[in-house]
Formats: C-alpha cells, sequence, structure tokens
C-alpha cells in the first residue's frame, strides 16, 4: 500500500513523468514499446486525467481502502478511493509486481 500511495501522490501533484517512470511494463515489450508506452501513458494523463479530477474540483483525499498479496509474494492489488473537491468519490484499484525487492504498478503490453 505504500507504493500505492506513492502513486497516488505523483497522479496529485501532476508529476506524470515521474508516475510512468516506476510503472513496470511486460517484459515482452521492447525497449522502443515501453518509451512509446510511457509517452502514451503522460499524454493521456495531461490530456484526459487533468481534466476529469478539474471538473470534480481536483484531488481532495485518498484512502487505501484493502491491500491483497498473491500467494506466490510477486503480485499484490492495492484497492483505492479518491475524494475530489466536490465532495464525488471514485473506486478504484492497482496491479503491483515485486520486481527486484521493489513493488511496481503493473502495465501489460
Amino acid at each position: 500500500s505504500d507504493t500505492a500511495k506513492e502513486w497516488i501522490e505523483l497522479i496529485k501533484a501532476k508529476d506524470y513523468e515521474g508516475f510512468v517512470d516506476k510503472l513496470h511494463m511486460s517484459k515482452d515489450a521492447t525497449a522502443e514499446e515501453v518509451e512509446q508506452l510511457k509517452q502514451m501513458y503522460v499524454s493521456l494523463f495531461k490530456e484526459k486525467g487533468d481534466k476529469q479530477t478539474e471538473k470534480k474540483g481536483g484531488f481532495a483525499s485518498y484512502t487505501i481502502l484493502s491491500e491483497e498479496i498473491a500467494e506466490d509474494g510477486q503480485s499484490a492489488k492495492v484497492k483505492y478511493e479518491i475524494t475530489y473537491g466536490d465532495g464525488s468519490t471514485d473506486k478504484n484499484s492497482l496491479d503491483f509486481v515485486l520486481v527486484d525487492g521493489e513493488w511496481k504498478p503493473a502495465v501489460n503490453k
């Protein structure tokens, strides 16, 4: 859940480049595909994420609802809820993989 908090804080601060640098792309992706995916995510967050968040009055707070680590200890799912300035909320989840002892948000190509 600590990694999920870091991820949410990066999005809240609009540090999209910092966020995508933490992503773990599919091991089947080439270096070029990884770079293209990172650029796509940064653009997506800037163009769509900012607009949707601003419509709701910006980020007010977030709560980690649950953390489930797989039996093999190599993956996890964190459920969280974001509260916006207008009082509305969104519940989401993040999938993580353990890479070299560090939890990273997982993205499959």
